[in-house]
């Protein structure tokens, strides 16, 4: 066992199972080939051949790999890759992505609320805020969870469009509401007990974290959304010209 692998808190075997996804996602074996004996991966990272069993089994769950006595493991064509969100680094190209989008919305909360912790920006509203609680699903995943709260003057005259469509687009067209500023924050954080279930992830997972707030005129916070993100969905880029 090499110090890398000592180094880790996670179990041996989940940590050989990445390293050997990972070597499938570069194409270090190709849909067809054999992947390396059980002995020669044992060899390779130096643990023991009941390790590599685990592994190779996590990955034929995953429809990775398929084994068959006598004639080895055989690499699977990869699954369908997801279509990525771009979420981006202005308003407007962020707000025309949910526009294109359209995903199936489950309501998992809906009732007056206080924001957690601190907005990014801006101070809160004193009329206090409506929260909506829901995950996003394409093409039969789940791949988001949001709480989006919105200052109840905002929320009340439009409630019925909030509840039953994406909400940034919603807010920002509507030609009474004013936003001055908006500012946008992502981490990489790990999956927990209860983001497992609804996401189909495993505990520790990575997930994109990220908490979006706009402001209007008065600096007072009138959206916060808290989204948690599958990691396998969402793709950021920049023009770093522009």
């Amino acid at each position: 066992m090499t110090d890398t692998f000592r180094q880790s808190r996670a179990p041996l075997y989940l940590q050989i199972t990445e390293i050997l996804r990972q070597n499938l996602e570069r194409g270090t074996w190709l849909p067809g080939e054999l992947l390396p004996t059980v002995t020669e991966l044992s060899q390779k990272y130096s643990v023991a051949k009941i390790t590599i069993r685990q592994a190779v089994k996590i990955l034929e769950d995953e429809g990775l790999l398929e084994s068959r006595r006598g004639r080895g493991t055989t690499v699977l064509p990869p699954p369908p890759t997801p279509t990525p969100l771009h979420l981006g680094t202005r308003l407007s190209t962020l707000v025309d992505m949910y526009r294109g989008d359209r995903p199936t919305m489950d309501l998992l909360d809906d009732r007056k609320a206080d924001i957690p912790g601190a907005p990014l920006i801006g101070t809160l509203s004193e009329t206090g805020y409506h929260l909506l609680k829901r995950t996003h699903t394409r093409d039969g995943a789940v791949y988001c969870v949001i709480a989006i709260y919105i200052a109840q003057d905002v929320f009340n005259p439009r409630e019925d469009a909030f509840r039953t469509q994406l909400a940034l687009p919603v807010l920002v067209d509507s030609p009474d509401v004013d936003i001055a500023r908006a500012r946008q924050s992502l981490s990489i954080g790990k999956c927990d007990d209860t983001l497992a279930g609804m996401l189909n992830l495993a505990i520790g997972d990575p997930v994109v974290e990220v908490r979006r707030t706009l402001c209007d005129s008065n600096d007072r916070v009138i959206y916060l959304a808290d989204v948690s993100y599958r990691s396998d969905y969402v793709r950021l880029e920049m023009d770093l010209m522009a």
